[in-house]
């Protein structure tokens, strides 16, 4: 790494964990056993790499700066979208106006080793720690309930908590011209309890009167582990 600072990379971003576990009483994240990825789709990831001589040839120091995007994948979606309430005497349908979105912000410390085969062809391998910040964008459903009869609409939001997480990362690639890296990286971004806030809004609709409950709650666990495919360009 003598002849490099830095680096650039972009790439894409394959779930492999319980981005979004269902506990079987709320509704965080819906899975169906037809979900796969565990309810996360193929993401985007871009970060920055620094890179420190240490004065032993081909090691260098790491610090790394990532952010990750995923939304929720298609069999997700479709039961976002086709979502019912059923039971002996309540009834009805609901649908989302807006499902999570996954964004992790690692940031990490560790070592990469270069070996150059020739002047234009180099195999790294690298390795760090550090910490990883979660966000979820929030949740709305809207939908019709028919409870013994009486007919009533209701809006539910949850918004959740940002949490951070241990994390760590290990990658291996190729280095070539100096300029260009191509490889893959493993990123296990911590394992954790979804918590927040949940509104939910009933109005019936035969008298207009609404009512509204507030509760802070723990919605399920999440893990978020990244298997990435991506092109760094040094400067």
């Amino acid at each position: 790494m003598a002849q490099t600072n830095g680096a650039l990379y972009l790439g894409a971003s394959f779930p492999m964990k319980d981005f979004a576990r269902y506990d079987g009483i709320n509704q965080f994240a819906l899975q169906t056993v037809d979900a796969t990825q565990a309810g996360a789709a193929i993401g985007f990831n871009a970060g920055l790499k620094w890179y420190f001589n240490v004065g032993v040839k081909g090691l260098g120091v790491m610090l790394s700066l990532d952010g990750f995007y995923n939304g929720p994948n298609s069999d997700l979606k479709a039961d976002y979208r086709n979502g019912q309430w059923g039971g002996d005497y309540v009834s009805g349908s609901f649908s989302y106006n807006a499902t999570p979105k996954y964004i992790n912000v690692p940031a990490m410390l560790g070592l990469n080793y270069l070996y150059n085969i020739n002047p234009q062809l180099g195999i790294y391998a690298e390795a760090g720690v550090g910490g990883n910040m979660r966000f979820i964008t929030e949740m709305e459903s809207v939908g019709t309930l028919n409870t013994f009869g009486i007919e009533s609409s209701v809006k539910t939001t949850q918004k959740y908590d940002n949490a951070f997480s241990f994390a760590f990362q290990a990658g291996l690639g190729f280095e070539i011209a100096k300029n260009l890296r191509i490889g893959c990286s493993i990123y296990n971004l911590g394992k954790g309890e979804v918590k927040g806030e949940e509104t939910e809004k009933t109005t019936t609709l035969n008298d207009n009167i609404s009512n509204t409950n507030t509760a802070y709650r723990t919605f399920g666990s999440i893990q978020p582990i990244m298997v990435l495919g991506r092109v760094g360009f040094s400067f």
